[in-house]
Formats: structure tokens, sequence, C-alpha cells
């Protein structure tokens, strides 16, 4: 179940309040849905800090853990600086916290720090997670968490990424002919081809990012050897941001269906993000809607499972677009 910023808020200090607090959130979800802010709205109310975003978050009861470098990632020092601040003893009704932003940027090395901290937990000590891709945390980490999902919100204004973008032309072609099994293998074989040119794109950068900082270990380092051991990071930071762009595709699909749904039902100030979802709107069912919103949901799932992506993709478009949307 998905929950609003203040819902999440309202539940965390209702558990604090009876002394159920956990020692660790993980809170999932876009920047757009308020995790961040949740994050800050936490902050202030068990240390008193207060900050209008995370680079600004300055208190002695505070510690923020966040992606560095070129390649972005969260590195062990940056976790290996924090144990000081995990030992210290609080005062007494006083809260330590640490927030780690962009969870998923954790390296294998840092993660595997980390989990220590989370499978002996400092008293008085709440850590925050926070990621837009849950999946991409070890399993352990997450199995440690108590994890809270925040709605994508329902405005009337989208802001679309770079990738949404470049994908919307095939989505308003597919929206056009609703119902089709041919338009349904057309907008899966644009979805795989964005894709594609973004998996190249990110490739390039982040191999580009690699070859600068590897100048740094230039003296006194064998780069080959340094290279040959970030082989690997490398390669989970082009996965990361493949699946990051991946889910905003997805995301592009659900708002679209989500507001057809909500022009079907007649909902006031729904401004469309393109003029097709008007006619889908008149001529679908709402149960026809939600039953394409389910199989979106359902693909989700099946990728997050690893299932292989192409057969994933071919399943379920055909029921988010094609002739018939139920199992």
């Amino acid at each position: 179940m998905a929950f609003t910023p203040d819902q999440a808020e309202k539940l965390i200090m209702s558990a604090a309040g009876r002394g159920r607090l956990p020692h660790a959130l993980l809170i999932t979800g876009s920047p757009e849905s308020g995790t961040y802010t949740l994050a800050l709205r936490l902050a202030h109310e068990f240390t008193g800090a207060s900050a209008e975003d995370i680079s600004k978050l300055l208190h002695p009861m505070c510690r923020v853990i966040k992606p560095s470098s070129k390649l972005r990632t969260i590195t062990i020092q940056a976790v290996r600086e924090v144990e000081p601040f995990l030992a210290m003893r609080a005062e007494e009704g006083a809260t330590k916290l640490v927030l780690v932003c962009e969870a998923d940027r954790l390296s294998d090395d840092s993660a595997n720090a980390f989990l220590k901290t989370l499978e002996e937990p400092p008293p008085q000590t709440l850590i925050i997670l926070v990621t837009h891709l849950p999946e991409r945390l070890l399993p352990t980490i997450r199995s440690r968490c108590i994890r809270l999902d925040l709605m994508e919100p329902m405005s009337c204004s989208v802001h679309l990424t770079p990738a949404q973008q470049k994908f919307l032309p095939a989505v308003q072609s597919a929206m056009a002919h609703m119902g089709s099994d041919v338009a349904a293998l057309a907008l899966r074989a644009d979805f795989q081809t964005v894709l594609e040119h973004y998996r190249e794109d990110i490739t390039r950068r982040i191999t580009s990012a690699l070859k600068e900082e590897s100048k740094a270990y230039s003296e006194g380092t064998d780069v080959r050897d340094w290279e040959a051991r970030q082989k690997d990071v490398t390669s989970a930071l082009i996965e990361t941001e493949y699946l990051s762009t991946r889910v905003q595709m997805l995301e592009l699909l659900q708002i679209c269906f989500r507001q057809a749904v909500l022009l079907a039902s007649h909902a006031v100030d729904v401004v469309p993000l393109i003029p097709e979802l008007e006619r889908v709107a008149q001529q679908s069912s709402i149960p026809d809607l939600l039953a394409r919103i389910k199989a979106m949901d359902n693909l989700s799932r099946d990728l997050s499972f690893n299932v292989q992506e192409t057969l994933a993709l071919d399943a379920r478009f055909t029921q988010i677009i094609g002739s018939n949307p139920y199992e």
C-alpha cells in the first residue's frame, strides 16, 4: 500500500508515541512523491533540525550519506565516516538520525558495511534510506527496514523527464489505437528502442567518468589494475541508471491511464497530458482501464523479479494496450 507523505508521517509518529519506532525506515518513490520532504519532516520531528532541502540539513544529531564523485556512488568511506556518530551516546530522550540519499547507489562494499549497522542498530538511532529503486538494494538490507512506499503525485501539471519526453510520441500513437494488438506490439518495440538509446548513452557517460576518475590514480598506482577492479562497480551503475530510465517510462504510461480513469469518472480540474486520453476515457469502461493499470503493476512486479525483459514486455504490453486487458 502506498501513502502520501502526510499519512506516512502520521504512521511513523504514532509508532514513536507507542514506543514502537523502528530502527530503520526504507522510504521509496520518486522525489516528486515527497520522499525527501518526508525525510526532512522526520528529521525535524526527531532532532529539531530544519532545512529547505537535504543539502542544507545541518544539525549535531543528523548525518547525511549521499552519492559522490563522477560515478555517483556511495562509497565505503562515506559509510565509515558516520560510524563514530553512530557510536556516540545520545542524551536521554534524544534521537540520532542518519539519512541515506539514493540508497540504491550503495556500492557492494559500502552496502555490506552498512548492513552491519542494520544488523546491530545503535540505540536511540533512526536510519532512513530513500530510494526510487528499492529492488537494487541487497535483500538483506530491505529485510531489516520497515518499508514505506509513497504515492506518485497526480497533479495537473506533469513534469516529464527526458526519457519520458522521448517516449511520449509512441504513447500518443498507442493511445490513439487503444485495443489494437498491433499498436501494443508497436509500443513495445518503441519502448525497447528508447531504452536501448539510453543504455548506450548511460554506458558512454559512465565509462567516460570512470576514465576521468582513473587519472587521480595515475601516480603511484597501476591504473589498469584499478580500472579492472572498478569493472563490477561500473556495470552496476550502468544497470542502476538503465532501470531508473525504465521505471520512468513505465510511470509515463501509469500517469496516462490514471488520468484516463479520472476523466472517465468525470473528475474536475483534470488536464490530460495528451489529447488522446479524452477519447480513451470516452470509449473505455472504468473496469477496463483499471485492468490495464493492473497489467502495468504486474509488469513492474515481473521485472522486479528479474523475469526476462523481452518476454515480460511482450506479455504485458498486449494487456496494457491490446484487445484484452484481462488475464
